[in-house]
């Protein structure tokens, strides 16, 4: 099943993920679209919403550097209290020649 991401989806996607040092940025775009569609998959959704794709982008990043996120996503106005779990998942494991429905920007 092709997973839609809507503009303003991919758009906070890019807010996030800005700061992203350039060494990392190419992998944090592609494994943050690729865990975004498996948590909208996961939750039985053909669209990557708000909520599939800050679950992505949580479990895209490694157990160890999450802490440094919260900042990242309370300067967005995400809810810290409801992703909370989100923190405990394991690293969405991502093959590197698997290729997001959209391309990364």
């Amino acid at each position: 099943m092709k997973i839609r991401w809507p503009e303003e989806v991919i758009e906070k996607l890019k807010e996030l993920t800005a700061d992203t040092p350039p060494s990392y940025r190419k992998y944090i775009d592609v494994t943050a679209k690729l865990a975004g569609e498996q948590q909208a998959e996961r939750l039985g959704r053909s669209e990557v919403d708000e909520d599939a794709m800050v679950r992505g982008y949580i479990t895209c990043v490694p157990r160890h550097l999450r802490d440094g996120i919260e900042e990242v996503l309370s300067e967005h106005n995400i809810d810290l209290i409801y992703f909370r779990p989100v923190f405990d998942e394991p690293q969405a494991l991502i093959h590197p020649k698997t290729k997001p429905s959209v391309p990364p920007s």
